[in-house]
């Protein structure tokens, strides 16, 4: 082949300028050299040892930037625009080359002519010698690597990245392999097991794992591993001290770069000791509030019961007297005294019934005996009841009951004791000279019982709270009222067991509206019997 070259271009030189063959040969063999350095981007220099003259190949020119005829090729031009802290490497190795005859290898920076960001080349040398073995030259072959160092760059920065991650993160980084075996574990496995990676590494798993967290551990790597999703389950480890500490894994499964298969797995694993010892610690403080709630309810269902029969014997004694019913007492002050009496045992019994009721409501314990009847049969007896306390705080009473014949499916007490203690508020609440409106109407499918009043209302910052136990409408020593503040709370929650709903409105100054519903009862009038 090069032989047909050789006489190709012996004919082509003889013809058009009587070029001797080997001449022409090697012309067009460095045409098509310039064409190769062209197309891989590199070039080469060449200086010689005795007369110190540089030759740059078109490459060189190509990749410096400049034309042959615009400098003259030298070492000096390319240290130019060389990075300072390169200069002295790249001399001393040629100058070592120069010497000793050794291959040379450096990188170095260069400013970028058009002013973009550093170019980065690499260049490869080595001495060139003559038939004695005399170094006559060094030769470098410049090859542009800016590319390739700033993806070097990125590829190191994000490893580092990671390493820093992995090497700090407080929890424990692990990678398992085809078999579950970790074959990455990050060092913060010591700081929580007090166990060495190296010692992690190609062990099982869960060699430490609490024997009886085994079955939900397995269960959830098969979730993870099935649904391809990440998973976290709780187990204990024991820790190389020898106690037990709790630890939260999330893992999730990967596909194999090979096969595509979820047959690798990440998981991050953190100490949650802690955090478990404060939930079972609140868990048994539950357990122990609600063993004194249910000691407590049943305290109070006691002792309201001990404390009715005796009441109820003061009542009804002091009634007697009162009433003078075996004839008149000689000295009034007996009466009077009689009449305190008898209507602090009624207070006190009220107060005992609000505390048992309230009892059995928080203990699950109080019976609905549901029926039908007339809401306005209903609303006339308690109202009776309260009549003589409005007459004598001024205030007026009124109640309204529409369409008439409006019937109520419910407990017929509890509906009598939620009008007396919504009646009882409003007219505690109201001054002399005020009104009060007692209504039922038909709501969809229930009856919406109202109590309105245009009293002294409740404070904004009481409104949200007003219904909960023991919660009164003000604090203001001045307006303080008698009870326990269970009033409301007990009619939220009886009216709640009858699955109906509780709403209170109010505007300080322009009274109080409370609203309760209950279920509504059709053709109640034949079952009623007020």
């Amino acid at each position: 082949m090069v032989s047909s070259l050789e006489s190709s271009v012996s004919v082509a030189g003889d013809a058009a300028s009587g070029m001797h063959p080997s001449a022409a040969y090697l012309l067009e063999l460095g045409a098509h050299f310039a064409l190769a350095e062209r197309a891989s981007g590199i070039g080469y220099w060449r200086q010689e040892t005795d007369t110190g003259a540089v030759h740059w190949s078109p490459g060189l020119f190509a990749i410096v930037g400049v034309l042959p005829h615009q400098i003259k090729p030298s070492f000096e031009f390319l240290l130019q625009n060389m990075h300072a802290d390169d200069q002295k490497l790249s001399v001393a190795c040629v100058d070592e080359a120069a010497v000793t005859g050794k291959p040379f290898h450096y990188r170095t920076r260069h400013s970028s002519r058009s002013g973009r960001s550093e170019r980065v080349f690499e260049t490869h040398g080595d001495a060139e010698r003559d038939a004695s073995g005399r170094i006559t030259a060094v030769l470098g072959v410049v090859r542009e690597v800016t590319e390739e160092v700033r993806r070097e760059k990125q590829i190191t920065d994000s490893e580092a990245a990671y390493r820093f991650l992995t090497d700090e993160a407080t929890d424990i980084i692990t990678r398992h392999g085809r078999e579950g075996v970790p074959i990455f574990v990050s060092p913060a496995v010591e700081s929580v097991v007090g166990r060495r990676a190296d010692e992690v590494l190609g062990a099982d798993p869960f060699a430490w794992s609490h024997p009886e967290d085994l079955p939900a551990v397995g269960a959830a790597i098969a979730e993870a591993k099935s649904s391809g999703k990440p998973v976290t389950y709780m187990h204990r480890a024991r820790h190389q001290l020898g106690h037990y500490v709790w630890l939260e894994s999330r893992v999730k499964f990967v596909p194999n770069p090979e096969t595509g298969e979820l047959d690798n797995a990440i998981s991050v694993t953190r100490d949650v000791t802690k955090r478990k010892e404060f939930e079972e610690e609140l868990l048994r403080a539950r357990e122990r509030a609600e063993a004194a709630s249910e000691t407590k309810s049943r305290f109070l269902a006691n002792m309201s019961h001990e404390l009715r029969t005796p009441l109820n014997a003061i009542i009804g004694f002091t009634d007697v007297m009162v009433r003078e019913m075996f004839g008149p007492m000689n000295n009034l002050r007996y009466a009077e005294y009689a009449k305190l009496v008898n209507e602090s045992g009624t207070l006190l019994l009220d107060l005992i019934n609000d505390l048992l009721d309230m009892s059995k409501v928080e203990a699950g314990k109080f019976e609905l005996h549901i029926e039908s009847f007339l809401a306005e049969d209903m609303m006339d007896a308690a109202l009776r009841l309260l009549h003589g306390r409005a007459v004598e705080k001024g205030v007026e009473l009124k109640s309204e009951v529409a369409p008439k014949g409006l019937g109520v499916r419910a407990d017929r007490r509890v509906f009598k004791q939620v009008l007396l203690n919504l009646v009882s508020n409003a007219i505690k609440f109201t001054n002399a000279g005020g009104r009060i409106l007692v209504s039922a109407t038909e709501c969809g499918d229930a009856v919406k019982l109202t109590v309105s009043d245009n009293g002294v209302g409740i404070p904004p910052e009481f409104l949200a709270r007003i219904a909960q136990p023991f919660e009164q409408a003000s604090n203001d020593p001045a307006r303080t009222h008698q009870g326990t503040g269970l009033g409301l709370a007990l009619v939220k929650s009886l009216i709640a067991l009858h699955g109906g709903e509780f709403h209170v409105k109010s505007e300080l100054g322009h009274g109080t509206e409370v609203s309760v519903t209950l279920p509504l009862s059709v053709g109640a009038a034949a079952s009623s019997a007020a």
